[in-house]
């Protein structure tokens, strides 16, 4: 899948969980983007790749309206599903009228499914580390443990309940 966000003059968008690999990045996006995320990271020469952090958990350090976009690539699993609904509604309270948001989440549902067809394990390795990979995340720090189930109707679901309108 190939996502295209078009920024139009003095747009901004703001990405959520961008880390070390961010999509949105300021030598594309114009230099008044941010990138935000739930941990501090660095590159291979020890320079920060976000312009600020905030925990995921508490209210968002912005102000209403500020954004006329916002992108997550896979960083939403990662917060507990405890605070997903609020989470949500903070994002929907960042985001413009009539602005987009963009977020790419596991599909559990799809992913349960495909491990129920693949008990030999893939990848060279048995089916619980790859299962449990698949699921939980195999890199090692605690931030990338995956907390939350998604499928499309519980994303939709979830989304329309934080106010957002015509959720595809």
């Amino acid at each position: 899948i190939m996502i295209t966000l078009r920024k139009a003059p003095g747009q901004r968008f703001l990405e959520l969980g961008g880390g070390s690999n961010p999509k949105l990045v300021p030598r594309c996006m114009g230099g008044e983007d941010v990138c935000v995320d739930i941990r501090t990271c660095y590159n291979d020469q020890g320079q920060q790749t976000v312009d600020f952090t905030c925990d995921f958990d508490k209210p968002l350090p912005i102000q209403d309206e500020d954004f006329d976009g916002v992108f997550s690539h896979f960083a939403l699993e990662h917060v507990s599903y405890r605070n997903v609904p609020a989470f949500l509604k903070e994002v929907c309270r960042v985001l413009k009228r009539g602005g987009k948001a963009v977020f790419c989440v596991p599909n559990t549902e799809s992913q349960v499914k495909w491990i129920q067809n693949n008990r030999s394990g893939w990848d060279g390795k048995g089916v619980f580390e790859s299962t449990s990979e698949l699921l939980f995340g195999s890199q090692d720090y605690d931030a990338n443990a995956h907390k939350a189930y998604f499928s499309p109707d519980i994303a939709g679901d979830l989304f329309k309940a934080a106010g957002f309108d015509d959720v595809k």
